[in-house]
């Protein structure tokens, strides 16, 4: 079964991935039936995030007829071959992360696979298809342009685009970042932390410490299902952080402080006696 090109990704049909299982597998494998794989596979904690990302699509043939950009050739015998029933389609990331939840030996080989020939495989050129770093360079380059558009300082704009593209293709981009002029160039004023480094930056005991006295001064209020938002007076010094974790395999959104008003503020409250900055140089 060939790989397709969708929405600027290559994928593989779980009709092959479940064929693969069973080659792979020591004894006759567990899912012996493509429909009881495919229901273990929607059963894996990570599969909606996976359909959020687009690692996994789940599609309908009436929706590829419906756009127009489709190429009906490539997408019509995969359709046939299962009566016109909807498809799924896996890339290498969202595979590498399902073996490893299949419950048997096969599931390990499986697991090593998609981090070598399935891997290299589904990265290949096929028509219409994208490179991962392809999308990664697009998505940058869109979102610098609308950083320009909204006068966001160019530091705070890399530093999305650098999670949000590990979130949507897997590139890990945080080692150039780190070296990009624009990190190591931010003037105090525009500096913003998360509570850890706020409290590392103002010598306070911990991040629970700095919530606790943004809570007080009124600047921030706990959500009922967790987590911070802040109030009007807040929202003048924090800007919502998207966080991305290791491997991509889960992501939210924090709140990042401005560094100079919250040392301000802290003086102003009494929080800090004198001003200070471990190293973010003179406030």
């Amino acid at each position: 079964m060939q790989p397709v090109a969708y929405q600027g990704q290559t994928y593989y049909a779980s009709q092959y991935f479940h064929s693969q299982y069973l080659a792979d597998s020591h004894q006759a494998g567990k899912y012996q039936r493509h429909k009881d794989f495919l229901r273990v596979l929607r059963t894996i904690p990570l599969y909606p995030e996976y359909i959020r990302l687009g690692h996994v699509q789940e599609v309908a043939w009436t929706r590829i007829k419906s756009e127009a950009a489709q190429d009906l050739r490539q997408w019509q015998p995969l359709f046939q071959a299962i009566g016109y029933q909807p498809l799924t389609l896996i890339n290498a990331i969202a595979q590498a992360e399902f073996s490893h939840h299949l419950e048997d030996m096969g599931s390990k080989q499986i697991a090593h696979a998609s981090n070598t020939t399935s891997a290299r495989q589904m990265t290949q050129r096929v028509p219409g298809a994208s490179l991962p770093e392809e999308i990664a360079i697009r998505k940058l380059e869109a979102y610098l342009h609308l950083g320009r558009l909204l006068r966001t300082p160019e530091h705070i704009v890399q530093q999305e685009a650098v999670k949000q593209i590990e979130a949507s293709v897997g590139l890990n981009l945080r080692p150039l970042l780190l070296a990009a002029p624009a990190q190591s160039h931010i003037p105090p004023d525009d500096k913003m932390y998360e509570p850890t480094d706020l409290a590392r930056e103002l010598g306070l005991a911990s991040a629970y410490a700095v919530n606790r006295i943004l809570e007080q001064m009124g600047w921030q209020i706990k959500k009922i299902g967790g987590g911070w938002e802040p109030t009007p007076e807040g929202m003048l010094y924090a800007a919502e952080h998207a966080w991305v974790a290791e491997h991509g395999t889960k992501s939210g959104y924090n709140l990042k402080w401005n560094l100079t008003a919250v040392h301000n503020a802290l003086i102003a409250h009494q929080a800090l006696t004198q001003p200070h900055y471990t190293k973010g140089g003179t406030p």
